[in-house]
């Protein structure tokens, strides 16, 4: 299977799986995994299925089966969009824009969530990002602001750099509206600007975007949580997955392991789940901590396409041995993924 079908194959496996536990999500493509092609260059935002551009301007789709950024990585899974809110020179405003996977009902209260990140390359940072729900597709043949007035709007300036931040917001909705634009729709002197001291020097305002989330909500945005009540665990939940020499890739009865276990997993499940890489002590130290992140790397895009995002990451090389290796056995029992859900 070559790299496109194998990632379109697997996007459409996330996409099914995470529309049957969250079928109340009324973004088709959250986060910009289901692909009708990879990316090889910029301007390729349409590959994103369901995702399009509102204007003449043309944002990024970023897929680790093509296009990557240099500098980002996404939030989570294996893609993510990049979109020009201000220019200082041109003017230029790109939107990303989708249609919703159904009407909204009068009268309902919806909160949208978002993952944001500014490019490194930008000199400055903006506020008042926005969101905007409309009946009819937004559609402009240049690079306009839309003047519209978004029912969600981030009045902080958005300067993170280094990581992710969650943007979040609850509106009450007319009915009927069937998309939503995200952008800047203010005028320079509405916003707030923030010199960046990072080294950059485009002053095109460029972002990341990933993981887009709608849901009907009872109340505002902390409903969702009061509406989806934790599950307790009354057991410690783990599971091991064991790795071959110098390999950081799940073979396949170790990959069907897994998704069993995914599967028995109560849901929802709010609780963090820790994903630790480990190795025998073969080879150098270097080489063992980083094979050890590549294994749980590999098991946490896994659990992502399966729908767990409440996952995190750490990684030990050689450093905790389960034995002392005196044998093949033993050692290869220290080639391994330990995942521990936490209470």
């Amino acid at each position: 299977m070559n790299a496109s079908l194998k990632y379109r194959a697997t996007s459409v496996a996330f996409f099914l799986f995470t529309h049957l536990l969250l079928g109340q999500n009324l973004i088709l493509n959250p986060g910009f995994e289901l692909i009708n092609d990879c990316p090889t260059a910029l301007k390729q935002l349409e590959y994103a299925k369901g995702w399009q551009r509102a204007n003449a301007g043309t944002p990024e789709l970023f897929h680790n089966c093509g296009l990557k950024s240099k500098t980002t990585e996404p939030y989570e899974g294996e893609g993510m969009a990049g979109a020009i809110f201000l220019s200082e020179f041109s003017g230029s405003i790109e939107y990303l824009q989708t249609r919703l996977t159904d009407s909204l009902k009068g009268g309902k209260n919806y909160c949208l969530s978002y993952y944001i990140r500014l490019s490194q390359n930008s000199l400055i940072a903006i506020n008042k990002i926005g969101a905007y729900f409309s009946k009819e597709r937004l559609m402009s043949p240049d690079w306009k602001r839309f003047r519209k007035y978004p029912q969600v709007v981030n009045k902080n300036v958005v300067d993170n750099v280094d990581d992710w931040i969650k943007v979040e917001g609850s509106f009450k909705a007319k009915g009927g509206e069937r998309y939503i634009t995200i952008g800047n729709f203010y005028e320079k002197h509405y916003l707030i600007e923030k010199m960046m001291s990072n080294g950059a020097n485009d002053r095109t305002v460029y972002y990341y975007m990933d993981n887009v989330n709608l849901f009907e909500v009872s109340g505002g945005c902390n409903s969702i949580l009061r509406e989806r009540e934790p599950i307790r665990l009354e057991q410690s939940w783990s599971h091991i997955i064991y790795f071959e020499k110098d390999a950081f890739e799940l073979s396949e009865l170790e990959a069907v392991k897994l998704d069993a276990f995914i599967k028995q997993l109560p849901k929802p499940l709010y609780h963090l789940i820790k994903i630790e890489g480990h190795t025998d002590k073969d080879a150098t130290f270097e080489y063992n901590i980083q094979l050890s992140q590549n294994r749980a790397n590999q098991v946490k895009e896994r659990m992502a396409n399966l729908g767990l995002s409440n996952t995190y990451t750490t990684w030990s090389g050689e450093e905790k041995p389960t034995n002392r290796e005196m044998s093949k056995e033993e050692k290869a029992k220290n080639r391994r993924v330990t995942i521990t859900v936490e209470r």
